[in-house]
């Protein structure tokens, strides 16, 4: 247990360091870059929840540190915070960058799409990649990325671990199928026609823990189709322990379970509980698209997934007092 006197001055030592707040569609981090802060300091529970603390830090439902990769040492000029738009004398191309993710509540994250589509963005701000090809070391693999009409997209590792029919779960009403699958981390997915009165705090809190999915737990989405022939979904997320905004891999593991299903084939289009768009495409391990499994026509049991959103920087600043 950390004594009160250890977390004040872990939280003092972080006085003056430079942080970036950023949003992927409504689910918001603090981004650090680690050449400029100890890591050993900022993966420490108690100085997570302090930064991600939403009346005395600054608030996010989650925080990432960004390290380059040892082969990709830069120049001492090549380490000075940038600008979108500012030049930069140095590029790293395709090395890797180590990518570590924390929920709010101080615990490790293997994966987060939106905090890697955020990560994507801001590794090329900060010169810690150029724009083609940008490489994240995650705890649950390595993703590759790279900017898309300028917006981020990423490669996820593949997914093999998918369930179109999860009988542990008893259906509530107004929902209609569950399933799930283990995108990096693990998804339950929904299938309802009402989404706007999903009890997601309540219903998603109870499924989170139900003894089918211990000891790890599952975050918990809903999905529902929307007249344009989008789907909204929302999400219950582990380590939050409340609904997001949105969720990166929510969004692939609902697109899976509906291609799966047969509700929906090609780039699944999704809008997230901020309004915002999520776009998921599936490619084939030779490179190319795939759509959704047909009558006569063998149903892939690997997916390999690309997730496309949001990753915008919000502000910049220095931590001055937390806690």
């Amino acid at each position: 247990m950390t004594s009160p006197d250890s977390a004040s001055s872990a939280l003092a030592a972080l006085s003056g360091v430079p942080f970036t707040k950023m949003t992927g569609s409504g689910n918001d981090f603090v981004v650090f870059d680690g050449r400029h802060v100890s890591s050993e300091l900022l993966t420490r529970p108690e100085v997570i929840q302090a930064i991600c603390s939403r009346t005395n830090g600054i608030g996010a439902d989650g925080l990432v540190i960004l390290d380059p990769s040892a082969e990709s040492s830069a120049p001492d000029h090549a380490l000075r915070e940038t600008r979108p738009g500012e030049p930069r004398s140095t590029e790293v191309s395709g090395l890797p960058i180590r990518l570590r993710y924390f929920n709010r509540d101080g615990t490790l994250g293997e994966l987060c799409g939106n905090a890697t589509l955020c990560s994507t963005n801001f590794a090329i701000l900060a010169g810690l990649s150029g724009p083609r090809r940008v490489v994240l070391d995650t705890d649950a693999g390595r993703v590759t990325a790279r900017l898309i009409d300028g917006l981020p997209e990423i490669d996820i590792a593949p997914v093999d671990h998918v369930l179109e029919e999860l009988p542990a779960i008893a259906l509530a009403p107004q929902e209609q199928r569950v399933g799930f699958a283990l995108v990096g981390v693990p998804h339950v997915v929904i299938l309802t026609s009402d989404i706007a009165n999903v009890d997601v705090f309540a219903r998603g809190r109870s499924i989170r823990q139900d003894a089918t999915l211990r000891p790890a737990g599952a975050n918990v989405n809903w999905v529902a189709p929307l007249p344009d022939g989008r789907w909204a979904y929302r999400t219950y997320e582990r380590g939050v322990e409340d609904e997001t905004l949105a969720c990166g891999t929510g969004a692939i593991a609902a697109a899976i379970l509906l291609t799966s299903w047969g509700l929906s084939s090609g780039p699944v289009a999704l809008m997230t509980r901020s309004g915002r768009d999520v776009q998921v495409t599936f490619r084939s391990d030779s490179g190319g698209l795939l759509g959704a499994p047909s009558k006569g026509r063998v149903a892939a049991t690997t997916w390999w997934p690309s997730l496309r959103g949001e990753g915008r920087v919000v502000f910049r600043g220095r931590i001055e007092a937390l806690g």
